[in-house]
């Protein structure tokens, strides 16, 4: 013992130097620390990866489908595609709010209140609007996302034809020399 009435001393005993045989090692090699931190790094990335894809995707509802599911909560947004029902679309006075109604596939109409910039293509009664947004208790579907899709991509030439009147004809004729 030493002065401290420690038992470990460091007094060589008689007959020469002691061997130890335990060694000193740490909890925390070099290894060990780039593979905890590489471990917490891809746990962190899988996580925010996880959260986004699960908050960005959207399914596409039918009319009956949102109106049988109720409400949606405020956080979560939902799709739909229709047609604009004829002579249901009003812009509001300032220009940037309007409501109509889409039509979907089976013949379901729903009340859309939209808020945002629209173009003229929206007019086209043959177009195809996609909507992100919220399905209120009153009945009626808000957003301030569409994606104006035109048909005309689409068309066979005899659907174009029958869009155009059935002429059958170019909207112009090219004249070469005279």
């Amino acid at each position: 013992m030493n002065k401290y009435n420690d038992p470990i001393s460091d007094e060589q005993p008689e007959g020469g130097p002691q061997e130890s045989s335990a060694t000193a090692t740490t909890l925390f090699t070099p290894r060990m620390k780039v593979a905890v931190a590489l471990t917490l790094f891809v746990g962190a990335l899988g996580y925010f990866v996880f959260t986004t894809f699960d908050n960005a995707t959207v399914y596409y509802l039918s009319v009956s489908e949102i109106e049988a599911g109720g409400p949606t909560e405020p956080d979560r947004f939902i799709r739909i595609s229709g047609k604009l029902v004829e002579d249901s679309f009003v812009r509001q006075p300032n220009g940037f709010d309007a409501l109509f109604e889409v039509q979907d596939e089976a013949g379901d109409v729903l009340a859309v209140n939209y808020s945002g910039e629209i173009g003229q293509v929206f007019f086209n009664p043959h177009s195809v609007i996609d909507l992100e947004g919220r399905y209120t208790n009153e009945g009626v579907f808000v957003t301030e996302h569409l994606v104006i899709k035109c048909p005309s991509k689409f068309l066979t030439q005899a659907e174009r034809d029958e869009l155009e009147g059935g002429t059958g004809a170019a909207p112009y004729q090219v004249v070469i020399g005279a």
